[in-house]
């Protein structure tokens, strides 16, 4: 489905706890602003989200948002307790870049999103899978 950038608030998402979110993207296609509006859906509230691109991952209440593009190894990620907060499958987890972890991990739901000609849209598909 083709969005605006200001339509991608109405993305309405099916998210329960647990589940784990891929999110696979262009560079520069609007990852901050789909993971902000995820996660105040989720948190019902209006709260500042920011990128955890130089931390790895941010917590807001009971819910993680990853950045894993700095990632070198999947030895770093279990050095950063990545291991340890996917493995307790009791949260919502947002994961830029999951190709670096994807052949330990699979996702609840994927979410690919890339930019179109038009600068101003972009072309989301989100694919729900089922949980093991």
């Amino acid at each position: 489905m083709i969005y605006t950038l200001e339509w991608l608030k109405d993305i309405e998402l099916d998210i329960t706890k647990p589940t784990l979110i891929f999110l696979y993207w262009d560079l520069w296609a609007g990852k901050t602003t789909l993971s902000q509006i995820i996660l105040q859906k989720i948190l019902d509230k209006k709260q500042e989200i920011t990128s955890p691109t130089y931390v790895y991952y941010n917590k807001y209440e009971d819910n993680y948002h990853f950045d894993l593009y700095r990632l070198s190894s999947y030895d770093e990620f279990v050095s950063i307790a990545g291991e340890e907060i996917l493995d307790n499958n009791s949260w919502v987890i947002l994961l830029e870049w999951p190709e670096k972890i994807e052949d330990y991990y699979q996702a609840d739901i994927e979410i690919h999103i890339e930019k179109t000609e038009n600068p101003e849209t972009r072309n989301i598909e989100i694919i729900y899978k089922k949980k093991a």
